[in-house]
């Protein structure tokens, strides 16, 4: 039974450290290169904002995944750039872990019991997809 519990924890673990990438706007032909800006300002051709992107995931996923795994969907989607415009953490809830036992001690009984508060804490990115006018 033991065995099993490890790989079931694992398991656990790497489905909940999955990244979301939610994306509404316009698609067009894929792109092998993707700017990257961190702010409107540095961009220095005209362009046209094609959509908007939020990534978010736990605390277990990175910054770093979280920015390529939105550079891959502008890719996809057809961007020539990407401008991040915020990345935002927050507390999206917490798990409560109860543990009891009881003991017979001949005509009374002793139960005991423990409990474990964690926060799960979610990041979020959000970013602006950009087609250049002149491509």
């Amino acid at each position: 039974m033991k065995r099993f519990i490890a790989p079931a924890i694992l398991a656990a673990l790497l489905l909940t450290a999955c990244a979301h990438v939610d994306y509404v706007g316009r698609s067009y032909s894929p792109t092998s290169h993707v700017d990257l800006f961190f702010d409107e300002h540095e961009v220095r051709e005209s362009y046209d904002v094609m959509g908007q992107v939020i990534a978010s995931a736990n605390d277990l996923v990175s910054a770093e995944k979280l920015q390529a795994k939105i550079m891959q969907k502008a890719q996809d989607k057809g961007a020539d750039a990407v401008v991040i415009t915020g990345m935002d953490r927050y507390k999206s809830g917490e798990s409560t872990t109860y543990n009891e036992s009881t003991k017979e001690r001949r005509r009374r009984t002793e139960t005991s019991g423990s409990s474990t508060t964690t926060n799960m804490n979610e990041k979020e990115i959000r970013a602006l997809f950009l087609k250049y006018r002149s491509r």
